[in-house]
């Protein structure tokens, strides 16, 4: 019980990591904590199962922290009943937990324990293909997976190369060395997890890719309409003329304005304040809004119209003739109960007054935006957390060269969510060596550079918009080339051989037993 407990309190410190601050050394040592709870439970008892159990009390301090703005979205925006809501956060973080406690149970029946090399090679094989399947398994939820929580320190430079599951497998494995070394009084672990950080950290962060074409001049509208208000008629058309007048404003080549900035599709826009922007995008200028866009050919009147969570780039070409059609992103990695509806789960979506609809998944891969030289790879809200699926749109020879995060996590108010996605997003202009632009409605806006460094942000909770000047980059990084296969592969056959070079040891032990007994 007291292992459990100091595992829950490690899990918790765990999360304050994955915040505004470089607290990538605390990660480190909560999880070095962690793994040398598990050895300890694992030599007294000789049991996975006791591995497992602290290695799932940590996950429920991880998550249950690290996720608790979610009871924001239900409770206060939702009107979920406060019991409710906050029993959903406590299953999911349970379900969450599951990974790494199985994760922990396969290293320690694989490595017996035998040690802090076969345990760091296992546990960090292990860690690495559960948050993979956490990041796959029912659309996936890889919010706060261990490598985001080393943007800051050593272990980037890893990203890259194999990309944020081998960052956090590194991290894993230092850790280890660092929790069992120390355990067990040995020198030579502690001494090579301080070489693993330290060879890391020569690592180059950028120079995987090349400049190409044009510095590209970005306006990003921070809008702040409240969530409350988002939805009710009256605010609708003064949220509009709001960003009109800040679209007007510019003098940058390009416009973006955040997730659902209009709440309605552009056909529904009042025509004066359409009007505004056409003549604005006339004017040689792009502006690319947040909507909900139909989908598909002509409908038959009086069947449900489709609608994705999309993008509408307005271009100066289809200002100017209404034969050019407009460009449009449409979101193709949903949200479970914001965006469609679990099987089975209608029930639980009916207890929140919440907006909800099953959007139409746009296709795996679409065009970028080409404005000013560049090409643009529009992700919306939650969909930079996928990091192969963004980096399809760099592939081939009109790749995208920029990316742009739309988002309102609005939802969660005041949170740690904002400065968690941030990480995440940072993560992703690492991994593929692209620059990231966000406009988000409450934050964090911002600009990173394609080696993760945030070169700009407005504050959060302000309206107000952020002109930046963003230099397009060309070419892939390994990772982009690659995706996650490498780092599963290896994860794989390090665990398939310290199994079988553990079942081989225990075989040569039977024969030296058997050979003494004759």
């Amino acid at each position: 019980m007291i292992g459990s407990l100091a595992a829950l309190a490690l899990g918790a410190a765990f999360a304050a990591t994955f915040s505004r601050w470089p607290l990538w050394w605390l990660a480190v040592l909560t999880l070095a904590g962690l793994f040398a709870l598990m050895q300890r439970a694992y030599e007294r008892e000789e049991r996975a199962r006791a591995v497992a159990s602290r290695a799932f009390a940590f996950g429920m301090g991880w998550f249950g922290i690290g996720l608790a703005w979610l009871y924001t979205s239900m409770h206060d925006f939702g009107g979920m009943p406060a019991p409710l809501a906050a029993a959903a956060v406590v299953l999911f973080a349970a379900y969450l937990s599951l990974f790494p406690a199985l994760a922990g149970w396969l290293a320690w029946r694989v490595s017996g324990g035998r040690g802090p090399w076969s345990s760091a090679l296992a546990v960090a094989a292990a860690w690495a293909l559960g948050e993979l399947a956490r990041g796959h398994l029912f659309t996936g939820f890889p919010w706060l997976a261990v490598g985001y929580s080393q943007i800051d320190g050593p272990l980037a430079g890893i990203a890259p190369l194999a990309g944020v599951y081998a960052v956090g497998a590194a991290a894993v494995a230092a850790s280890t060395l660092l929790g069992v070394g120390a355990l067990q009084r040995r020198a030579a672990p502690l001494v090579a997890a301080a070489a693993l950080l330290g060879a890391a950290g020569l690592l180059p962060r950028g120079g995987w890719t090349r400049p190409e074409g044009p510095p590209l001049t970005v306006r990003l509208v921070q809008g702040n309409v409240p969530q409350e208000m988002k939805f009710r008629a009256d605010r609708v058309a003064a949220a509009m003329n709001a960003y009109a007048d800040a679209v007007e404003a510019a003098t940058e080549t390009l416009v973006i304005l955040p997730e659902t900035a209009w709440t309605i599709p552009w056909s529904a826009t009042p025509q004066a304040v359409a009007q505004r922007i056409l003549e604005h995008v006339r004017r040689g200028h792009t502006v690319a809004i947040g909507m909900p866009l139909p989908v598909g050919g002509p409908h038959t009147p009086g069947e449900p119209v489709p609608f994705a969570n999309s993008v509408l780039a307005l271009t100066p070409a289809a200002a100017a003739d209404p034969r050019v059609g407009a460009q449009r992103y449409d979101k193709r990695h949903l949200v479970p109960f914001g965006e469609f509806v679990p099987l089975g789960f209608r029930w639980f979506v009916r207890l929140m007054d919440i907006p909800l609809g099953d959007f139409a998944r746009g296709a795996p891969v679409q065009p970028p935006l080409e404005v000013g030289g560049q090409r643009i790879a529009f992700n919306v809200c939650y969909e930079d957390l996928f990091g192969e699926e963004i980096a399809r749109a760099l592939h081939g020879s009109r790749g995208a060269t920029i990316l742009a995060n739309v988002s309102n996590i609005a939802w969660f108010g005041n949170s740690h969510a904002l400065p968690q996605h941030l990480q995440i997003a940072r993560m992703r202009s690492l991994e593929t060596g692209r620059p990231m632009l966000r406009a988000t409605n409450t934050g964090v806006t911002a600009a990173i550079d394609d080696t993760g460094r945030v070169v700009a942000q407005l504050p959060p909770y302000t309206k107000d918009s952020l002109s930046v000047t963003v230099q397009g980059m060309a070419g892939l990084t390994p990772f982009a080339h690659a995706g996650n296969g490498p780092v599963a592969g290896a994860a794989a056959v390090a665990l398939l051989g310290l199994a079988w070079a553990g079942r081989w040891k225990s075989h040569a032990r039977s024969e030296r037993r058997a050979t003494q007994t004759r």
